[in-house]
């Protein structure tokens, strides 16, 4: 015989999913955060370089000269 009660939804069954991971896994879920804090902080700060170079090609367009940070070589 078939119940009365319908399914959950996804959505709740998706959020009751992550806060058992999050509550069984608390140090994986520390170390997610701290990956994803410092990928966005390793962005964060390319993006700020990029924006900076910019900035100065605008500033002096005949003047600015590019200049490999590579590290190798002449």
């Amino acid at each position: 015989m078939q119940s009365s009660t319908p399914p959950p939804s996804a959505a709740t069954s998706t959020a009751a999913s992550v806060l058992r991971v999050i509550s069984r896994h608390p140090r994986l879920t520390a170390a997610s955060f701290v990956l994803i804090g410092a990928g966005l902080g390793f962005r964060r700060g390319a993006q700020q370089y990029h924006e900076t170079e910019l900035a100065r090609q605008r500033a002096a367009p005949g003047f600015y000269v590019t200049v490999d940070r590579s590290g190798g070589g002449i």
